[in-house]
């Protein structure tokens, strides 16, 4: 059978090298008229109640078709249980997920397992340091290098009820934990309010953030990494962290948190409290203060009893008056699998640069409710004005501090949350 080149070619193609020898013809159309196809990018993240990443993907599918299609592969919404399933995928031969929203924690962990892409030139290419707010990007940072984009950030902070608190004759919140407990006594004996302070207790990744800050509040640590021990790094990444919990400092953190339900302040369930629970308790009217996530303050001021104007924050109290406030960094980063092709990288950055660009970073603030990892948003008045948490968050975001920061995190993370929770509930000292 004869050869026709214009069953497979459409005419327009084939007219233009009517002249041209045939096998020159083939190479100029499979070059000039295919299609290029679209490289589906798996994006592993977990829940938003919001609906703010749905219609940011959507959104970028539309702008990007034919070229790049994005699908979120959607994990748990705890970030112990998703790392998890982030172990479970890497152990395949072809991982499914092409791309990770990743726990500020987690950067050591996926960088040292091979899993993460050094992304050091691409970022020093698109972006500057000072771009970001500094703990946001130092989350990303393991070993002098960059394995991750700040996506949103987060900060523990003490919510508080204004109102309560003027009318007691309280004209600024706690700055020790004793203030906190005085005050909380006075309110609950005198306006029946049932609980002082409440917290994330329970035994989880919110328990280690809750633990950490206790400490680091009354000037102890868990863990420092020394990077000063070799230059080269060759060695077991584990050497280089110096444990330093066992100190003064940290059973005094651990004792203040214990003291908070001894004094009848805090109620013993809050050892079940994570941050769902915490939150109904505030928003129901059953709580003076409140240690949360300033994230959480759209839903607060929706679901509430109280009005927004009773509804303040402010850092988390210290152990001695002056002593520096901490607090623990929450947040997530882009961070793309080291193991998918050189194409699919670079569509992964593509997605990424879309996600940290100050209009979708405004997008989810606005829809989401969550913290720019841009620091120049935070001096933007309309955002502050459309955002309040924006502003009111802007102090405390500068003085964050990461959990430990260590490859074996996850290894050593659920036995700080359970000896936390086991310290709550009484059956362990803070010596012990």
């Amino acid at each position: 059978m004869r050869f026709n080149p214009l069953r497979f070619f459409p005419s327009d193609c084939f007219r233009i090298g009517r002249a041209l020898p045939l096998s020159l013809l083939f190479v100029l159309l499979l070059a000039g008229c295919r299609q290029e196809e679209s490289i589906t990018l798996n994006f592993a993240f977990g829940p938003d109640d919001s609906g703010t990443v749905a219609a940011l993907i959507k959104d970028f599918n539309r702008a990007h078709q034919g070229k790049i299609h994005v699908v979120w592969q959607e994990g748990s919404r705890f970030s112990n249980e998703f790392y998890r399933q982030i172990e479970k995928d890497f152990a395949a031969e072809q991982p499914s997920m092409d791309l990770i929203g990743s726990d500020v924690v987690w950067t050591s962990a996926l960088a040292t397992s091979g899993w993460a892409d050094d992304l050091s030139d691409r970022f020093y290419d698109d972006y500057s340091q000072d771009d970001f707010i500094a703990s946001a990007l130092n989350s990303a940072v393991y070993q002098s290098k960059i394995w991750g984009v700040p996506w949103y950030t987060d900060a523990g902070v003490l919510f508080y009820r204004k109102d309560l608190l003027a009318e007691n004759g309280y004209p600024a919140p706690p700055a020790t934990w004793r203030e906190l407990r005085e005050m909380s006594k006075k309110i609950m004996q005198d306006n029946g309010t049932p609980y002082g302070y409440v917290f994330q207790g329970a035994n989880y990744e919110g328990g280690v953030v809750n633990a950490c800050e206790f400490i680091w509040n009354a000037g102890g640590n868990i863990l420092i990494s020394d990077l000063s021990v070799g230059s080269d790094i060759d060695e077991d990444p584990s050497d280089l962290n110096i444990i330093t919990v066992n100190s003064a400092a940290a059973k005094r953190g651990l004792n203040e948190a214990r003291e908070m339900i001894a004094s009848g302040v805090t109620p013993p369930a809050v050892s079940y409290f994570k941050e769902l629970e915490t939150m109904t308790a505030f928003a129901n009217g059953d709580a003076v203060f409140m240690r949360n996530w300033p994230t959480g303050y759209p839903r607060l001021r929706e679901k509430a009893k109280i009005a927004p104007d009773q509804i303040g924050i402010a850092p988390l109290p210290t152990s001695d008056p002056g002593m520096p406030s901490y607090s623990c960094l929450g947040g997530w980063n882009l961070v793309v699998n080291d193991r998918i092709s050189p194409e699919k990288k670079e569509a992964a950055w593509t997605f990424i640069r879309y996600l940290t660009d100050p209009a979708q970073q405004r997008t989810m603030a606005v829809s989401g409710g969550t913290l720019p990892s841009l620091r120049a948003l935070y001096e933007e008045e309309e955002l502050r004005q459309e955002v309040p948490i924006i502003g009111l968050a802007k102090d405390v975001i500068e003085k964050t501090r990461v959990r430990p920061i260590t490859p074996k995190y996850m290894l050593i993370s659920p036995d700080i949350a359970w000896t936390f929770n086991q310290v709550l509930k009484g059956d362990l000292t803070p010596t012990e």
